[in-house]
């Protein structure tokens, strides 16, 4: 990575994320469908909710690094640009999980979810803005302009 580049999310963080997907959407339907306890279509529908929710979690994690002109991000394995000006606001709950809100998009598509696995003390955690944040309001890239920056508590 270079010098002007600011990690969002991790790496580690997305490919762990992405392997316990995996195991769930291969164990747990084997477990359902061999259950005593679900019979019928309440079996199929459970099944299908399952599915549908970690289809959807999947959907929104990424992870990458940002530039002036904007988030180069990897959701499975295609990388992809997001401008600035495509980003409507920046919310996070701690120093290690940002919600980026898209200008467009269509429903689970408008949100992206960035993580990484926590490596502070639990009060630094929660105090100090994400580093993409302080790197925002230091370097003010054009198209960042309208981001509303959102964190805990606000």
């Amino acid at each position: 990575m270079h010098n002007n580049e600011i990690p969002v999310g991790s790496f580690a963080f997305w490919f762990v994320w992405k392997l316990i997907t995996i195991f769930v959407l291969m164990i747990v339907p084997l477990v359902a469908l061999s259950s005593a306890e679900f019979k019928g279509p309440i079996r199929i529908i459970f099944l299908f909710i399952l599915l549908g929710i970690m289809i959807i979690c999947n959907e929104e994690l990424v992870y990458g690094y940002a530039t002036e002109q904007g988030i180069h991000f990897r959701r499975y394995f295609n990388k992809q640009f997001l401008p600035w000006n495509a980003i409507s606001s920046i919310k996070w709950s701690s120093s290690d999980r940002i919600q980026l809100q898209l200008k467009r998009g269509i429903l689970f598509r408008k949100q992206l979810s960035v993580q990484s696995f926590g490596s502070k003390p639990s009060s630094e955690w929660l105090c100090t803005p994400p580093e993409v944040v302080r790197w925002l309001l230091l370097t003010k890239p054009s198209g960042a302009e309208g981001i509303e920056l959102v964190g805990p508590g606000q």
